[in-house]
């Protein structure tokens, strides 16, 4: 009979797991992703997919202390989507304008888009080469200190927010749906931070399973708010799913990409934002 054994590298197979002539055992390489198993003589990979399984349940979430804390991403936005969605579960008390999730052209810090804790409520907003704010703000409290699931969504021609599987009564300005793709020069994307010419309005708080697809998924919202509890999104294809630490044992400074995007995020400072087990 087979068992299952989790390493994080080649080199921590090669010194701590059994000889492959140990036939039949299997092993799960975390950095590649990959499964492999032993046929008498040497491991074989398989399911190397770039994508993590679910692990049944959300064990952990990310901690941001509102101060220097946040995850850097290379880049987490399509440059063609003109539609989309960013689905989080957040816990936060901090009142102040708190991003949740932002892209931007650091050069010169007046392009950019983002999600974010705003005057107590959900915000969506973007800009384009300094000229109109486009924004839609919510109308239900988040910063009770509970946990809320918040998804921020365009159509392409207007926005829609949803706080804990319902549609929020916006208040609005310049609603058009203004979404990544309709800005240029993009080059930064990170996660509880706002990062243009400098880093500023950190998250204070707890975030969970941030995804983010290409598409509307309002038809959605139901299954992604799973009454609730933080389900498995793997049927809904999300291109980017960052699940803070339950595919990756939380630990280390890599927060894997369990979309089909496979842009992993990376802890700023090293250490920084640390995992915790208060999740939804």
């Amino acid at each position: 009979m087979s068992t299952l054994t989790s390493y994080a590298s080649a080199a921590a197979r090669d010194s701590a797991a059994p000889a492959a002539s140990n036939t039949g055992l299997c092993i799960f390489r975390s950095d590649t992703k990959a499964i492999e198993v032993s046929d008498g003589t040497s491991y074989l990979t398989y399911n190397n997919d770039g994508v993590f399984g679910w692990t049944g349940s959300s064990a952990y979430s990310m901690s941001f202390d509102g101060t220097d804390d946040r995850l850097s991403l290379s880049s987490a936005v399509t440059a063609s989507a003109t539609s989309g969605t960013i689905s989080a579960w957040i816990k936060t008390t901090g009142t102040t304008y708190r991003a949740i999730f932002s892209s931007a052209n650091t050069s010169g810090g007046i392009t950019w888009g983002w999600m974010a804790v705003y005057n107590s409520k959900l915000r969506i907003t973007f800009r384009q080469g300094g000229g109109t704010v486009k924004t839609a703000d919510g109308s239900t409290t988040l910063t009770d200190g509970a946990w809320h699931h918040v998804m921020a969504v365009s159509s392409g021609t207007a926005y829609n927010l949803y706080v804990d599987g319902s549609a929020e009564t916006l208040t609005n300005s310049n609603n058009d749906g203004t979404w990544f793709g309709d800005l240029t020069g993009l080059n930064s994307s990170d996660i509880g931070a706002h990062v243009r010419s400098s880093v500023g309005n950190y998250y204070n708080g707890l975030i969970d399973e941030l995804a983010i697809w290409d598409s509307d998924q309002s038809s959605n919202i139901s299954t992604i708010y799973n009454s609730g509890t933080p389900g498995n999104l793997s049927s809904l294809s999300p291109n980017h799913w960052y699940r803070m630490g339950d595919n990756n044992a939380a630990s280390g400074d890599t927060i894997y990409d369990q979309g089909s995007g496979g842009v992993n995020a990376t802890k700023i400072p090293s250490g920084g934002p640390s995992y915790s087990t208060d999740v939804a």
